[in-house]
């Protein structure tokens, strides 16, 4: 997993083929670290899954995690992905935190995507798209990768 704060943004990238209760544990009180040592709350996030994405139940641990910490919820999270099926699991997750927009971007429009965060988040974009970039060569990630197999 490759995770990085870059004022009120958030990058998150991973290659997990499932996500263990334990390893979402450990993510959100990584992150929480991250926040308080750069005192600075996150506003907005870019998130890419090849694989897995956390579950419902874990999605409202996320939830009661950020309530039991007094993290505010984030005004908006762009989700890199070529799978349909993850669209319809935004929708999902919009429903447990409602004040939230979330939108899909394809694999090839992180650019779109960090725009589309800078409208209400504060972050350095060109920074962000080398973070994602970084990320991306560091998990040996390839846009191939990211886009869900052909059917038949």
């Amino acid at each position: 997993m490759y995770y990085r704060q870059l004022g009120e943004l958030t990058l998150t990238v991973s290659r997990a083929k499932k996500i263990a209760d334990e390893d979402w544990a450990q993510y959100l009180e990584g992150s929480l670290a991250i926040t308080k040592k750069f005192r600075v709350a996150a506003n907005v996030s870019l998130l890419c899954c090849v694989n897995a994405y956390p579950n419902a139940r874990q999605r409202q641990v996320a939830s009661d995690f950020m309530e039991r910490n007094y993290l505010r919820e984030m005004d908006r999270i762009a989700v890199i992905t070529e799978s349909t099926v993850i669209r319809g699991a935004m929708l999902a997750f919009s429903w447990i935190m409602p004040q939230v927009r979330v939108s899909a971007f394809g694999s090839t429009d992180a650019e779109g995507a960090f725009r589309w965060l800078r409208e209400v988040g504060t972050f350095n974009e060109a920074q962000a798209l080398g973070a994602w970039i970084e990320a991306q060569g560091k998990l040996g990630i390839s846009p191939n990768s990211l886009r869900p197999p052909k059917l038949g």
